[in-house]
């Protein structure tokens, strides 16, 4: 790089440059509407889809996936509200939809199961590879009742055998059942009509919840339960026996058999230490969040975990509003079961296999859906977020450390990323719910791609903060965004705690539809209040600078007594100092800080106060900036002089007149490699000199520095040490002695006068 400097007499420039940064904040809340019969009108928001999920192939299916819409929201209808029914959708592979062994996978959706007193049979959450006709069978038709479309048929009180009812069972599947329904039988006498084996066998094929317990003695029928297995497998069921008397009294019998399904991973109770059990048909949306980790290589296990209820949306205007919060984590799944019968979708080396819902109803019946809002072999994504207090350090909020106090400078981060799939992330509306009692400034969006957009103010003074993001892409950037927004913690009770619920947030695209949450906290009751004059400071060319403010007592209309006030304050997260302050009643607080102290740029000094008697007042962030220095800049005086003469007829060097300043200031010690050159011009106006102005070097060798002349008059790297002061500023002039530097040459027939030049300095800057 080069630097020209131009002195007339001598001249000195600074270029300053300061950047101000402000911030800002928003988020979303679901509110209920009026619902209908159908839970449709009502339904909450899902992704738009025509061929993403596909009807089963097979024979009698009641699963509708076009009917039913609430706007732009696809609602998948397994089963409708009658009685002996059977439905079941899978994964469209042809649209890219299916469930990725290998990788991570987070699945999200909506389940309805009615509004029923006595329902049945619920849902089932299927992973297969057995095809699109896979269904519980009954010979070639569906088998309906307690199956749920998935588990073994036990049609047959003479079987014994517990493959032939595996075998009626969706093949190469794992199933988690979400059963509304108890099928209880726990005896023989129970599977006929008039108790005995001569007569209709009217209850078999209601046994498998007998293995179930209840936390109360007598459960409505509307009592629900969820548990997983594999339906294929022989060793999902327990066989039970009877052998009963044809006909009393004689001694002809005949063994009759039932079976119970084990239910792994049983949940009947809802929350954690819970003594209810939770009931599925009750007119609400429940949302179900499925995560999938993958088996470590080598190994064959995976592992499924679930949350049902961290949310719920009405759909019937008759239900309550209780969320029954279930879920169980790291459910072992060995995916070898997914290749065990021949007939298989996709080879095992493909890992992936099918995913969807099947649902049947008996005499008992109720209606079940679903609404998806992720299918992670399209679209993938993931959000965080966090809350800094900034006036503390930047410490983040965590749900054990949730206190800041009024008056802090807070940020909330709200991170969204497009991880995996086959496809973009596309018209991405993020819908951020703001805090509450927050000032708040300005917002930045930051993508991957190193662009930004700005948020100003004016979008922040509402509720809700909305804005469609760029496209977060598959192949390129940005795959992810970055949302902050600044604030400053506001109570207008400050003499109780304030506490802040936490915000709902929402990014709703194409394809995928990912919410989180921001988390709650605290502002604290603050006895003693810092109210800060003015928050954004400039030292401008100023030595130092004054922070203000003044110190009060809330609720308290007395003075302040200054001598019991202790002021603590931290300039850039350096270790805290404290100062007094002056002496008096009127709590004025003043913090001085030498320009020594700051960087360049913007400095952050945050301040609180406490008294003798262990009161504490809010935390209050100064933003102090100072001006930007350059690199390497030449220091010199505006005016120099040589000393004054008498003409003698005769050649003479006149020698310079006092202290001249010629200083580098580097501040990039570390990477500079500069060296100083000098010419001159006789000023415009001046009269001419009979004469030369020349630069002597330290071995004498002269050499003029006029009329475009430009001469290297000193290098960083050969430069004397004993002229540099403070390792950055290089002392040009005192390094010359009397009879070298720049020095002013006459002829004998110099006339006597006042002469002026100008000088011009370039600074050289090569890269070390």
């Amino acid at each position: 790089m080069t630097i020209n400097k131009i002195i007339k007499g001598m001249y000195l420039f600074l270029v300053l440059l300061t950047t101000v940064l402000f911030l800002n904040i928003d988020q979303m809340n679901q509110s209920l509407v009026k619902a209908a019969d159908l839970p449709v009108t009502n339904a909450p928001k899902g992704l738009n889809f025509d061929d993403y999920f596909i009807r089963g192939t097979f024979r009698g299916n009641s699963a509708d996936t076009s009917s039913f819409k609430n706007g732009d929201t696809s609602i998948i209808q397994i089963t409708p509200k009658q009685g002996s029914t059977i439905g079941g959708v899978w994964s469209n592979d042809a649209a890219n939809n299916y469930f990725d062994l290998n990788n991570k996978q987070t699945l999200s959706m909506w389940m309805y199961f009615g509004n029923e007193k006595d329902p049945a049979d619920g849902l089932a959450f299927v992973l297969q590879n057995s095809g699109y006709d896979s269904i519980s069978k009954d010979g070639v038709l569906p088998a309906k009742g307690q199956t749920m479309g998935v588990w073994g048929l036990d049609n047959d009180y003479h079987n014994s055998d517990p493959k032939k009812l595996s075998s009626n069972a969706i093949q190469n599947s794992w199933a988690l059942e979400f059963d509304t329904h108890i099928n209880k039988v726990t005896k023989g006498a129970e599977l006929f009509s008039n108790g005995r084996p001569t007569d209709s066998p009217t209850g078999v094929n209601n046994a498998f919840d007998s293995l179930v317990t209840t936390i109360v003695d007598n459960p409505s029928k509307s009592f629900s339960h969820i548990a997983s297995n594999y339906p294929a497998s022989p060793e999902s069921y327990v066989r039970k026996k009877e052998t009963m008397q044809i006909v009393s009294g004689l001694p002809d019998s005949v063994d009759v058999y039932w079976y119970q399904l084990i239910h792994n991973n049983l949940k009947t109770t809802y929350g954690p230490n819970s003594n209810y059990n939770f009931t599925l048909s009750n007119g609400l949306w429940h949302h179900l969040v499925i995560n999938w980790t993958p088996p470590e290589t080598g190994s064959t296990i995976g592992y499924l975990s679930y949350s049902l209820d961290d949310k719920i949306h009405t759909a019937d205007v008759t239900a309550g509003n209780n969320a029954q919060p279930v879920s169980t984590s790291d459910i072992p799944i060995d995916t070898s079961y997914f290749y065990k019968n021949t007939t298989q979708q996709f080879a095992q080396n493909a890992g992936k296999v099918i995913w969807g819902f099947t649902g049947s109803t008996g005499e008992q019946y109720a209606r079940n859906m679903v609404i998806f809002e992720s299918i992670p072999s399209l679209v993938e994504g993931s959000t965080n977020t966090q809350v800094f207090d900034d006036s503390q350090g930047g410490k983040e909020l965590s749900s054990t450390d949730k206190n800041v106090y009024n008056y802090d400078q807070l940020r909330f981060v709200y991170n969204v990323k497009r991880d995996s799939g086959a496809q973009d992330w596309t018209n991405i509306v993020a819908t951020i719910n703001l805090p509450k009692n927050v000032l708040y400034g300005n917002g930045v969006i930051k993508y991957s791609d190193g662009t930004s957009e700005t948020i100003g103010s004016n979008e922040l003074t509402t509720t809700q903060f909305k804005r469609t993001l760029k496209d977060l892409l598959k192949d390129k950037d940005p795959n992810s965004a970055t949302i902050t927004l600044n604030a400053i913690a506001y109570s207008s009770t400050p003499a109780e705690d304030t506490a802040i619920a936490a915000t709902d947030v929402s990014f709703i695209g194409d394809d995928l539809i990912k919410y989180t949450q921001l988390q709650d906290f605290v502002i604290k009751t603050t006895p003693m209040l810092l109210e800060p004059d003015n928050l954004n400071l400039d030292i401008d060319d100023a030595q130092s600078i004054d922070a203000t403010g003044k110190i009060s007592y809330i609720g308290l209309s007395g003075g302040v007594i200054n001598s019991n006030i202790t002021v603590h304050y931290s300039l850039n997260g350096s270790s805290e100092k404290t100062t007094n302050l002056d002496s008096g009643t009127d709590g004025k607080m003043k913090i001085t800080i030498p320009r020594t102290s700051l960087k360049d740029g913007d400095n952050s000094l945050t301040v609180y106060a406490t008294d003798k008697d262990g009161n504490r007042s809010n935390y209050v962030t100064y933003n102090i900036s100072k001006p930007t220095a350059a690199p390497i800049l030449i220091d010199a005086d505006e005016k120099m002089s040589f000393q004054n003469v008498k003409s003698n007829g005769r050649d003479q060097t006149i020698l310079r007149q006092g202290s001249w300043k010629v200083n580098i200031i580097d501040n990039a010690v570390d990477t500079s490699n500069w060296s100083l050159n000098a010419s001159a011009i006789q000023t415009p106006g001046s009269p001419v000199l009979d004469g030369d102005l020349v630069y002597v070097d330290s071995d004498g060798i002269t050499r003029s520095i006029l009329d475009g002349s430009i001469i290297e008059i000193a290098k960083k790297d050969t430069f004397p040490s004993n002229q540099i002061v403070n390792d950055s500023t290089y002392q040009v002039a005192n390094s010359w002695n009397t009879n070298n530097g720049i020095l002013l040459k006459t002829k004998s027939t110099t006339k006597s006068g006042t002469y002026q030049y100008t000088i011009t300095w370039s600074l050289t800057d090569s890269i070390h």
